[in-house]
Parts: structure tokens; sequence; C-alpha cells
């Protein structure tokens, strides 16, 4: 049974280091093969607003307007953009919609990122309307062509930009967050006024994550003098400021972009790999400490064996090997079942372990050189001292039943309740910590943001501005339908899953002020949609000659103003714009951020429907949502109907919270279980070395309850000690954590009185299965064994 729990322990131990192992290798794997990795760079956008993107005008001009830079490599990435295809055999046109990862660029990337070229070269994407695809791509739109015979073909790209295929690549086989599945010439931009538009091609002012910008410096360029030059270049360049915002731009280095979350949403923070890491440390350390506990508490069944040994002539050198092999064996069979245990855990953890990351995918050599490096780990950790506790028997002392009054013994005796104490404390904290973050992801997810985020949906008009008319004659058959309560027609809901932005001219001719503040436009239905309450003034309204415009609360500061009445009347951009009302605040990101100034100007144009379905009645909103897609397919019969409930929007912004949440209940899980079969091993041995007295109690007259008590009593000391240790520890680490959100919640009193009684419980259950069985014995068995 000891071997039993000792394997297991291990083995959940060891496989829990795997999965996070992997996690680490994974992500330290990004873009490690760019060529002259040292040298390369992503140009940012580092000021008050950062910005993984930069000015599209700016990397046309950086290799021929500036020194030190070996190659520019612009990456200009296509929303989603429509593939047709024209059958060869019929002319019929294959539609592919919504393909990711297709981007404008040049032939250096190809220089940067080594690829396995399957037919054609780089040098096609120097003629404007060509493109490069990978393997993947031609065996989707052309599954009956080789990479040969696809030269030359051609495929729509959007509704009627024809592109040649002009070489075809192996899929990128290594990690890096610049992988595309294909590539289109830069230069086919310019031939084209719509994709001028929607990369701002010319516009100085136009910064987007979606257009981003690596570059090679020569050799010794100074990196702090070259972002200087650009700054300068930039000033020159551009015709108006903003006050209010400052252009500053910072050369990232490639190693930092996957762990930058600055300049990346998706980025992995580096402390997020070291805490992983010392998560599988201690996962581990609590295997190790099972083994160690069990391995010294057995020593006394085993002090007879040794006490022989040394008699016979065994040296203390030969008995250390001896024990050492045996922890070996135990580590061995331990991480053979780890392996199995792997797709198991890979599966547990889905949602956190990354798409690139999987079962068929695993890299097999690192994992064998780490298993193997983590047994011998094991081995020398879980066998040293245990090895020297039970060699440090004197033979006199063993052979006379005398053991306890070795000093080794008792010294083990002591170190096993600190081991165990030390279990519990870790329990303890990922019990507090899960505790907490599923709190603050409740509250996030649930507070008051300012505005109606249940019963609404969203759906985006296909050609963004392109087809206003269309959104326009939508949104009035919408309103016609009983089930939808209110509709409005124009940009992004109040809060969404990134950044709007304005700039805004205030003050008179002598006295032009700019500035910058977040933005959303659209109809004189947006505040009935949202329910946003107005604290002065009144509703927008569409006028021809005109915008009026709503302000919140927050930019009253911005703008000098110490009144919402203040407000009322007030001239924005040299009279365009007249502020006729001032909005509660409202949030407009995720618990993270605070409230920001915000402007909302009215505008009968736009991209997103914004749809108020009846909150009392949900059993209605199926055939809504079903006449609503009638309706979206009567005017635009070749796209899909895709829409989102807000409140799934606002959930997505805590993925990574949900992410920490679910691997913190596998740590807590992982670590009660570990420590819990500790438990049960010590208990099998309490009551086993006790059984003599649970016997002549019992004759005397003991009850079962009591027995019970008596061999619980210790243990349970030991883990109430625990919890009361570990309190200020989780305190701490928890605190620190809700710091990075503008609104947290509390840390409740009542999370340490759960997590305590849960863990005080846990363990008394783990002990019940054995004292009250032990407890329970006839004594006769106990007595007469002489």
């Amino acid at each position: 049974m000891i071997t039993t729990i000792n394997i297991l322990s291990l083995a959940i131990g060891i496989s829990a280091t795997l999965v996070i192992f992997l996690l680490i290798q994974y992500d330290l794997s990004f873009d490690k093969e760019v060529t002259d990795r040292d040298r390369v760079y992503r140009l940012v956008s580092d000021g008050d607003f950062k910005n993984a993107g930069t000015l599209v005008p700016l990397m046309s001009t950086l290799e021929t307007e500036l020194t030190g830079i070996e190659s520019v490599v612009p990456l200009l990435k296509s929303q989603n953009p429509k593939i047709q295809i024209a059958d060869e055999a019929t002319d019929k046109l294959h539609v592919f919609r919504k393909q990711s990862a297709f981007v404008f660029t040049n032939s250096q990337y190809f220089d940067f990122y080594p690829h396995t070229w399957l037919s054609g070269s780089a040098k096609a994407l120097e003629r404007h309307n060509t493109a490069i695809l990978t393997d993947k791509d031609v065996l989707r739109y052309f599954p009956n062509s080789s990479a040969t015979d696809v030269l030359g073909k051609t495929f729509i790209f959007g509704d009627s930009i024809v592109i040649e295929v002009g070489g075809v690549v192996e899929e990128m086989a290594y990690n890096s967050d610049f992988k595309f599945s294909s590539f289109i010439s830069l230069v086919t931009i310019p031939q084209y006024p719509s994709l001028k538009q929607s990369f701002g091609w010319d516009g100085w002012s136009n910064y987007s994550d979606a257009n981003q910008c690596l570059v090679k410096l020569d050799a010794g360029t100074s990196v702090a003098k070259l972002e200087a030059d650009i700054l300068t270049f930039v000033s020159n360049n551009k015709k108006i400021d903003i006050d209010g915002w400052k252009d500053k731009f910072k050369l990232q280095p490639i190693s930092d972009v996957h762990f930058n979350t600055a300049f990346n949403y998706s980025a992995i923070k580096p402390e997020t790999l070291r805490n992983l890491l010392i998560l599988a440390l201690f996962l581990l350390s609590l295997g190790v400490i099972n083994f160690v506990n069990l391995s010294t508490a057995q020593s006394i069944e085993r002090a007879k064996e040794i006490g022989i040994r040394k008699t016979l002539g065994s040296s203390k050198r030969k008995l250390v090997l001896q024990f050492l092999t045996e922890t070996f064996v135990v580590a061995l069979f331990a991480t053979l079942l780890s392996i199995f245990l792997l797709p198991l855990l890979l599966q547990a953890f889905d949602g956190f372990i990354p798409k690139g990351l999987n079962w068929q995918n695993l890299p097999t050599n690192s994992i064998g050189l780490f298993l193997l490096a983590q047994l011998i780990i094991v081995t020398l950790l879980a066998g040293c001292y245990p090895a020297w506790v039970l060699t440090g028997y004197a033979p006199v002392l063993a052979l006379k039943n005398q053991v306890f009054k070795n000093s080794n013994l008792s010294r083990s005796s002591g170190i096993r309740k600190i081991l165990t104490v030390f279990q519990f404390v870790l329990a303890q904290v990922f019990l507090v910590a899960v505790l907490v973050v599923s709190k603050q992801i409740q509250f996030a997810t649930n507070k008051d943001m300012g505005f109606r985020k249940d019963a609404i949906i969203n759906f985006y008009i296909p050609g963004l501005m392109n087809n206003n008319d269309k959104g326009k004659l939508l949104k009035t058959k919408l309103e016609a339908m009983p089930e939808i309560k209110a509709s409005s027609f124009g940009n992004q809901a109040p809060a969404f899953a990134g950044w709007m932005n304005t700039t805004i001219t205030t003050g008179g001719d002598k006295e032009n002020k700019l500035i910058t503040m977040d933005s959303r436009t659209g109809d004189d239905d947006y505040l009935s949609v949202y329910d946003i309450r107005l604290v002065a003034g009144r509703n927008i309204r569409l006028l021809d000659s005109m915008s009026e415009a709503l302000i919140n609360e927050k930019a009253l500061s911005l703008l000098n103003l110490k009144s919402a009445e203040e407000a009322i009347g007030l001239s924005l951009n040299d009279g365009d714009l007249t502020v006729v009302g001032v909005m509660k605040d409202f949030d407009v990101a995720s618990a993270h951020y605070e409230i920001r100034p915000l402007i909302y100007w009215g505008e009968d144009k736009g991209y997103v429907m914004h749809i108020a379905l009846d909150q009392n009645h949900p059993e209605n909103w199926k055939a809504a949502i079903d006449n609503i897609a009638k309706e979206y397919k009567a005017l635009f019969p070749d796209e899909s109907f895709e829409y989102k409930f807000l409140d799934e929007t606002i959930a997505g912004f805590y993925l990574k919270e949900q992410q920490l949440a679910k691997l913190l209940r596998w740590a807590v899980t992982l670590s009660i279980v570990i420590a819990g079969l500790g438990l049960f091993g010590l208990a099998i041995f309490t009551a086993n070395q006790r059984s003599k007295e649970i016997g002549i109690r019992k004759v005397l007259g003991a009850t079962v309850a009591q027995i019970v008590f008596l061999l619980l009593k210790n243990l349970l000391v030991l883990v109430t000690i625990a919890c009361v240790v570990a309190f200020p520890i989780a305190w701490f680490l928890v605190n620190k954590w809700l710091q990075d959100f503008a609104y947290r919640t509390n840390i409740s009193w009542w999370i340490f009185a759960v997590s305590a009684l849960g863990l005080i419980f846990v363990a008394a259950a783990v002990l019940l299965t054995r004292t009250v069985f032990a407890a329970r014995a006839n004594p006769v068995d106990s007595l007469r064994d002489e």
C-alpha cells in the first residue's frame, strides 16, 4: 500500500511538472529561427496609447530615408478577407469567407523567416497583384493542383482584386508571432484606393496594430539614436500636432514580442512562466515529501533488517546505494505512469494549453531528456534523507528493539511534521487563491458597468462602411419586429475588445487645441439600446448640416468644465460638433482599466448593429434571432449571419483570469490529492504502530470514538497549523494580484474560513477511512501477536 501511494503521488507530481515544462518550452520557442535575431526589432508606438502597429507611410520610407537599417519588412494584416476561386471546369466561384492570417508584405520577409520553397521564389512579391501561398492554402484553394501547377493561377481577393500565385512554400514549422498562411505583395496596395484607405496608406496619424513593421539594423547601430531619428522624421512629415498625443516610437527586440503585454494582448508575461516553474517545483515537491515522510515513518519496521545487514558486514555506503536503488525503481515506475497520465492532464488543462501544443506534436526528444533528468533529481531528493535515516541505526539498538533511542529517528519525526505542514500550506494557499480569483471574475463580469449588457446582441454589417444604405434598411425592418425592444446602427458597443479613439478640436481660432479621447458614433437610438443615462442636456439628433455630440462626466475635466450644465452648447471641431448632453460615466473596457473620457456623436453610417431583446422573455430570443437572420440573409445572401451576446463579449475580457482560475483549481486538486495520499499513508503507519496500544485501550473500555480522536488529534493539529501559516502568505499573494485591477473585489474573511474548514474536512475524511477501521479492529488480534 505504501509503495502504491508513493508511486501514485510521485506520478501525479511528475505529470504536472511535465505539462508545465511543455508550456514553458512552447512559449520560449517563439521566433528562435529568425535570421540574425539579435538585430531584428519590431517598430511599435510607445506613446500615451501603446500600440504594436506603426504608421504605414513611415514603413515605406524607413529604409531609404534613415541610416543604420539593413532591411524593413512591413506586415499589413488583412482583416478576415473573402477569397474566391474560379472552378476551371465549370467557371463557378468557390467562396472562402473570413480567411485569417493573410498579410501584405515584401520579399524580405523570407530573409527574416526561412521557409522551404516548393515552387517559385520570394522575388514574386516584388510584382503587384502577386501572392505566395503556403502548401496548406494550396490544398484548400486548389485541391487538384501541385505546388508547380498552381503557379500562374489566380484568385479574387475581397470582391474584385485579382491575385496571381507566384510561389508556394511549406507552412512555417516553428512557432512565431509573425506566422501567416499566405502572403500578398505589398506593392499591390497602392493600385487600389479601397486598400489604401483600409490600411491608411498615406495617413501620418493612423495607428493600428494591424499595420506592423519589422526592421533589421546594421551591426553596431545605436537603437536609442535610431528611435530619436524616427521621431524627428515623423515630426517633419506630420502636418498637425495633437495636444495630448505625443508620438513616440520604440524598437522592440524580437525576443520581447511574445512576452510584452503592453504591445501584445495575448502575450505571456515572463512572471507567468516564472510562476508556472514555481508551481511545477511545488507540485513535484509534494510527491517527494510523501516519499520522504512514508519512508522515514517505515524506518522502524526496517530497523532489524538494517541491524542484521550491518552485523553481517554491510557498509553504510552499500546500504545507502541499496536504498537509493529502491527509490530509483519507485521513481521509474512513477515516471512511466506519468507518461500515461499526460494525455489526461493535457485534456484537463484544455483552454489553458496553447493551440499549437497538443498530444500529436509533442517534442519527444525534449520530453525524454526532461523525464530522465527529473528521474535522477527525484531519486536524489526523495532517497538521500531516508537513506541517511535508515542507515544511521546502531545495530545493537536495532536488534534489541530499542530504535526509539536513535537520534536519527527522533529528528526524522520532527522533520515529518514540518514537511506535512509544508504540504498543506501549499494546498491552503492554492485554495485561497482560487477562491479569490473566482470571486474577482464574478465581481468583474457582474459589476454595474453603467450600461445595459444583458439581452443585447451585436453583429457586423459586411463591407465595413460600404453598406450603410443596407444597414439602415435592415434597421428599419428590425424595428418592426415585436420581439426587439430597441435597435441602433453605428460603430462599436460601449465596451468591446479593443480601443477606439478620436482627436477633437476645442477652443476658438486663437486658442485652438487638440485633445484625444475615446469615441463612439451612431444614430439617436444608441442610448435607448444600452439604457445609458444623461445627467444633463438631451439626446442627439441626426442632422444634415452638423453633428450633435454627447460627452461623459469624465470628459468634463479634460475640457476644463466645472459642471455638466456648462458643457451644453459647447462647440467642437470648429463648429462641426455641438455638445447637447452629458452621459453618466460607463466602462469602456475591462475592470483592469478606469473609466476614461469619451465622446459620442451622431452619424448616419456604421458597420455594427446593436439589438436589445426582451430581458423578461428569454424564451422569445431564438425566434427573434431567427427573424433577424432571415432579414439579414435577404440583404446579404452571400454572407453568413454571425452574432454575439454582449455579456459574452464582456466575459471574454477575463479569459486569462478564467484560465488562471482553471489552472489554480487543478493545482488545488493535485496538491490536495497528493497531500491526502501522504496523510493516508501516515494514518496507516500510525494505526499499525499503535495497534497494541489501541487493543489495550479497547480492553480497558475505550470507545471507538475516543480511539479515533486519539489517532486523529496529532495529524489534524498539523493541518490546522498549516492553515494558520498559509493565511498571511495567501493574503499577500492575492492582494498583489488584485492590484492589476482598477476595480476589484474585497478579500473577505469568509474566504479564509471556508478554505480552512474545507481543508480540515478533507484531511479528516482521509484520516477517518483508516482510523475508524483501526479503532473497530478486534483487540485480540493485536494483543496475541507475541
